[in-house]
């Protein structure tokens, strides 16, 4: 007979039919939408009361989400987990990961979007195909305990760790709490399992004192596993030579993709070791990603008249992305003799140090020679109290488009960052209108 339900959601927008409809409770009750995901073709709803449709009564829905994703993986044919953690760049590893794997003609399923979270990850678990080889699922964490909570959801084999720096500190309190949270990955790793960490990780984050079968470090330098040389920027995305090694010596291949930012190098050295940590070659992995697409808004390069060219990066901002964002926008204006723009939003979620690492940024703005900082917010007014240049202040991202219309001049190298609350996508979308 035919199965109950192909699948899950809980939103009552997206269901395609078929599907079981989690009656989560949230900011709005997910029960109040059970009858328009019952029309649209949701074959039941879960529940923790009976409702005017075919409903699961359960104690609590998001519990019966996460236990019913447990059970599908344990049902399918043992696809190998790859878990992603750490603070910046989670996405860039998530897409290259998979970007390799399907080169290499493995099956794959991948989390999408950014679903990183205890309901977003079991929803990915419930959308894989059950062919599946390769399930790659990026985990993100507000508190303590979260990672742990998804690996019980979904163990991985394969740990990835980004890197860990200052982001959602509100949440976590110091560095160190946030390094043990991250850490909670590598503690799920069974003793035959792999982790990619970066070089100089803390301690408490790469698993402290865990004997694991394999640990791959990544970093720029030659003291790591994986190490990149020769990185250099060209009209078509990154070029580098990848250095790998191990017990057989090192190896070098020429990797060519077409992403733009020089602080992508790193979270594309994860993906690398994630893949090598399968059983993949540094060959396979340069092929992988000489097909790599980026998720929109991660790091866009255009130009606009008048030779102007914009790198957007506007999708959300922490202080390590920020500076990263500043460092590459320096060297292309440098490298091309352009005047260098920093369009920045404020930095959300950084608790009690939030005022503090708007001024570090400021700082560097300075350092590395941002010549007009662009301040788009209340927030970002922090970033001018360190930076003793030319600034202009915006409260919102449409007056700043129109500003920056009258500001910018031929040639200029402008930098977009900021979180996603400030809605810097808008200008960056006018200034394309505006300025085609």
């Amino acid at each position: 007979g035919r199965s109950l339900a192909t699948g899950a959601t809980v939103d009552s927008r997206s269901v395609r039919g078929g599907e079981l409809f989690f009656a989560l409770k949230g900011r709005i009750d997910g029960a109040d939408f059970a009858p328009e995901a019952h029309l649209r073709g949701a074959v039941a709803a879960v529940s923790t009361r009976p409702l005017p449709v075919p409903t699961v009564i359960v104690e609590e829905p998001i519990e019966a989400l996460q236990e019913l994703a447990r059970w599908t993986l344990g049902g399918m044919d043992s696809p190998t987990v790859v878990g992603i953690t750490g603070t910046v760049g989670k996405t860039t590893v998530k897409d290259a990961t998979e970007a390799i794997l399907r080169c290499a003609g493995r099956r794959v399923s991948a989390t999408a979007g950014n679903l990183n979270n205890e309901i977003g990850l079991p929803l990915t678990v419930l959308a894989a195909d059950e062919r599946t080889e390769v399930l790659v699922l990026e985990m993100g964490a507000t508190h303590k305990g979260d990672i742990a909570h998804l690996c019980g959801i979904a163990p991985p084999e394969v740990g990835v760790l980004t890197a860990v720096s200052p982001v959602h500190l509100d949440s976590f309190g110091s560095l160190e709490d946030l390094a043990a949270a991250k850490g909670e990955l590598a503690l799920a790793l069974p003793e035959s399992g792999s982790l990619v960490s970066p070089l100089g990780a803390p301690e408490a984050a790469a698993g402290p004192g865990r004997d694991l079968t394999r640990r791959i470090t990544f970093g720029r330098g030659p003291e790591a596993d994986l190490y990149a040389t020769k990185i250099s920027e060209l009209e078509s995305g990154l070029a580098f030579e990848l250095h790998v090694r191990d017990g057989a010596g090192e190896r070098v291949v020429e990797v060519k993709t077409p992403v733009f930012g020089t602080h992508l190098v790193e979270p594309l050295l994860a993906a690398i070791g994630g893949t090598l940590a399968l059983g993949l070659s540094p060959e396979e992995c340069a092929r992988g990603l000489a097909r790599l697409r980026r998720t929109g808004l991660r790091g866009e390069v255009y130009r606009l008249r008048d030779d102007i060219v914009v790198y957007d990066d506007s999708y959300n901002a922490s202080p390590a992305a920020v500076a990263a964002v500043l460092r590459y926008g320096a060297e292309g204006a440098r490298t091309q003799s352009r005047r260098l723009v920093a369009v920045l939003g404020g930095m959300f979620e950084l608790g009690p140090g939030a005022r503090e690492y708007h001024r570090e940024a400021g700082w560097l703005a300075s350092e590395v020679g941002v010549d007009l900082l662009v301040c788009v917010g209340d927030e970002a007014r922090w970033y001018a109290e360190t930076f003793p240049g030319e600034v202009l202040f915006y409260e919102e991202a449409g007056e700043a488009a129109e500003g920056l219309e009258r500001e910018l001049r031929e040639g200029d190298y402008v930098v977009v960052k900021g979180s996603r609350g400030v809605g810097l996508d808008r200008l960056t979308r006018k200034l394309k209108e505006r300025l085609a």
